[in-house]
């Protein structure tokens, strides 16, 4: 009974820690990319291997709880996953068995076979749910018992330890199924609440703070980085004229019509106010000049509807930097902002690269 309980208490402690990397990543299912679900194998079966070195030995036989991780890594990971657990449970049994035992892993090691092969086509056809979850724990039980009894000399001792074994590996699983699920919750709710801190609440697309952490981070590649500094001409006329709803969905709708333009590896943001910033990873001046004046070409042939005002337009100025002409991102941060005003003050609704003649003859 000891044992049971100290094997329940490891159980618990292991999933909660050895499951904390897997906090800020999506939910592991048997789609996720391979290398994952073969590394939530290897955590499974970890945990398997420490309930099986506090093991209860019984005669020769060995009875903990580690079907419940073989099942956490099927019902998550699917079939890969399982495999590794399996694997390392029939290398540990085979470590911890006498030589003159050695029978007892074999039984063990065709038990832990018939049930990931059991188990495995029983995922192709159901949910992710707490029946099924303790459907597999089931399985696994019929599939041990007699195993145990094979391998115990009474029937006394037999049906001793095979209510042991069924009340706590069933009590396991409705404590694991609930606990995974608090866990994922949890999980979630820290990636909600990060993606919050770091998303513009009105256009969706990234703040401040993550324009200026992605500033700290951004590579300086082959190609180096170029940035955009985009700003809404005589936004100010729009807030007068039609009202600050009326702004607030031009924001929106221009924050949609530069995300749509972005590449994968691009970050767009809204700098604050009216500005908007476009990082450009292992891109040239020249492409980001390209991707500049996609963004002012479309957004001046575009209408920006609002309540107010239905066939609104707006044309917008474009600042471009880039990491050759400068010592760090907050300098080519400062650089496109210099381009910027070039731009407005050339007559608007254009882009201009940042040169250090054009700083001259703005000093």
């Amino acid at each position: 009974m000891n044992n049971f309980i100290i094997n329940f208490c490891l159980l618990f402690t292991t999933i909660t820690l050895l499951f904390l990397p897997f906090r800020n990543r999506p939910r592991i299912t048997p789609k996720t990319n391979l290398n994952i679900r073969l590394v939530l194998g290897g955590i499974a079966g970890l945990i398997s291997v420490l309930l099986m070195f506090n093991s209860i030995q019984i005669d020769v036989a060995r009875i903990d709880l580690r079907i419940v991780p073989v099942v956490i890594a099927m019902m998550f990971g699917g079939l890969p996953s399982a495999l590794v657990t399996g694997a390392m449970i029939i290398a540990t049994r085979f470590a911890l068995t006498p030589v003159e035992q050695i029978d007892a892993a074999i039984l063990s090691s065709i038990v832990i076979g018939l049930f990931i092969l059991t188990i495995a086509i029983i995922r192709r056809y159901i949910r992710m749910t707490f029946w099924n979850f303790e459907l597999m724990i089931g399985i696994g039980i019929l599939y041990s018992l007699p195993a145990i009894y094979l391998l115990t000399n009474s029937w006394t001792t037999f049906i001793e330890i095979s209510l042991a074994y069924i009340f706590f590996n069933l009590i396991a699983g409705f404590v694991t199924y609930h606990l995974l699920t608090e866990l994922r919750r949890h999980f979630e709710n820290i990636q909600y609440q990060q993606k919050l801190a770091m998303t513009d609440a009105l256009t969706g697309l990234a703040n401040r703070r993550r324009l200026d952490d992605s500033l700290s981070l951004v590579g300086s590649a082959e190609d180096g980085y170029s940035l955009v500094l985009i700003d809404i001409d005589f936004f100010k006329h729009v807030n007068d004229t039609y009202g600050h709803d009326a702004g607030d969905d031009v924001l929106r709708q221009l924050g949609t019509t530069l995300a749509s333009l972005a590449r994968p590896d691009d970050l767009v943001g809204r700098y604050g106010g009216e500005e908007f910033l476009i990082i450009l990873p292992d891109t040239s001046a020249a492409e980001a000049r390209k991707i500049s004046e996609l963004a002012r070409t479309t957004v001046a042939r575009n209408l920006f509807p609002t309540t107010a005002v239905p066939d609104l337009q707006i044309t917008i100025s474009l600042g471009i930097a880039h990491s050759s002409s400068s010592h760090s991102s907050l300098e080519a941060l400062q650089q496109a902002d210099k381009a910027l005003y070039h731009s407005k003050g050339s007559g608007r609704n254009r882009s201009t690269i940042y040169t250090r003649q054009l700083e001259l003859e703005q000093a």
